[in-house]
């Protein structure tokens, strides 16, 4: 392959990270700790989150998002965007004998950390990512009637 050619594929390699991954990355890791018990880790660029609002049936999105709820995306909205504001927080965190769960924002990303009994789910997503899917449901909800 001539060298301007691979710069050429390169250059476009890289281009395309950024596009996918400017939103960040969401991190799902999931454990049962138990005998035979299943471990999955899984990261995936954020903008497949924000992909999937226009994937999704229009018709279905629009079903859902009458009245009410077009109210609670746009609280939702305003909220996000002032927790993308936020320095590091634990935001919710309960204990009880066999579980313990934890929601917090650390460096731009929700997290959600549950023990329940052994079995650990850790979820990152980041903040700005889920402002996004919120903003484009909000764009393509129906107008108020």
């Amino acid at each position: 392959m001539p060298v301007p050619l691979m710069g050429k594929v390169l250059l476009g390699m890289t281009l395309a990270t950024v596009v996918v991954m400017k939103d960040g990355v969401i991190e799902v890791n999931v454990q049962e700790n138990h005998p035979g018990g299943s471990h999955i880790h899984i990261y995936l660029p954020a903008t497949v989150a924000t992909w999937g609002v226009h994937l999704a049936p229009e018709a279905r999105v629009r079903e859902h998002l009458r009245g009410k709820d077009r109210e609670g995306l746009a609280i939702a909205r305003v909220a996000l965007r002032e927790m993308e504001k936020l320095p590091d927080a634990e935001l919710v965190e309960v204990e009880s004998l066999k579980e313990h769960v934890r929601v917090a924002i650390s460096d731009g990303n929700f997290l959600v950390d549950v023990n329940d009994k052994g079995d650990l789910v850790h979820i990152r997503f980041p903040v700005r990512a889920a402002r996004k899917v919120v903003e484009d449901l909000e764009a393509d909800a129906p107008p108020e009637t």
